[in-house]
């Protein structure tokens, strides 16, 4: 088997592969740092994450985004950074920069009044999953007051919110982000999404792909094991 720094200096090295959250480097980055922070990716190689993090700190540093959503904005790219911090291998200059780097690109959108309304949640969730980062509650914590302000996230609308995600997926972020109590909404979907066979699926995309029906199907018989959602 090819050691796994070969394979993601392979994905670094297709030009073709994009940067973004949904289909591209960062998605596949924070899967491959999900995987060894909880056990299911075993690996004895030092500084695997090199390479990935060169990556991803020129497209922070230098590359232009096109939009500040999560699925192929800025805010994709900021989750790389977030699990990377959270990590065990988290102690880079780079990391720090890069993520203080994004937080302030945003700091100006907010300031300037530029972050589109559809946009917003995903802005909330980057400062909120910041702000847990050692280091940085006292630095941001007034944006993500500045968020909470937002009539969006004030008074979400669990119907619409994170429109990118599938019904389950969507759920399970509202109770987390926003405290609300949906046990009764959310056992209520995982009977319609295991009635429904998912065979209208057409892409394998983490999102609402193939990759997402896996990781429900993988969640299904313990339904309290749902850290992955937490990737979307």
């Amino acid at each position: 088997m090819m050691p796994l720094k070969k394979i993601i200096k392979k994905l670094i090295m297709n030009d073709a592969l994009p940067v973004r959250y949904d289909i591209g480097l960062s998605g596949i980055g924070v899967g491959f740092e999900y995987f060894l922070q909880n056990g299911l990716l075993d690996t004895s190689e030092s500084n695997i994450f090199e390479d990935f993090d060169d990556r991803m700190y020129r497209a922070v540093m230098y590359d232009p985004y096109y939009d500040l959503s999560l699925p192929g904005g800025l805010t994709g790219w900021g989750r790389y950074f977030i699990y990377r911090l959270n990590g065990f291998d988290n102690k880079h200059d780079k990391l720090h920069e890069a993520a203080t780097h994004i937080a302030n690109e945003l700091l100006l959108k907010i300031i300037k009044k530029e972050v589109p309304e559809n946009e917003q949640p995903d802005v909330y969730r980057f400062f909120y999953d910041l702000t847990k980062i050692a280091g940085y509650a006292d630095k941001y914590s007034h944006l993500l007051h500045a968020c909470n302000k937002w009539k969006c996230i004030n008074n979400p609308d669990i119907h619409k919110i994170f429109s990118y995600m599938g019904n389950l997926q969507r759920l399970y972020a509202c109770q987390n982000y926003f405290n609300v109590e949906l046990t009764e909404e959310i056992a209520l979907e995982w009977k319609k999404w295991d009635n429904s066979g998912n065979y209208s699926l057409t892409d394998t995309g983490l999102l609402q792909g193939w990759t997402s029906h896996a990781l429900l199907h993988a969640t299904f018989s313990d339904r309290h094991n749902i850290s992955w959602i937490n990737l979307l």
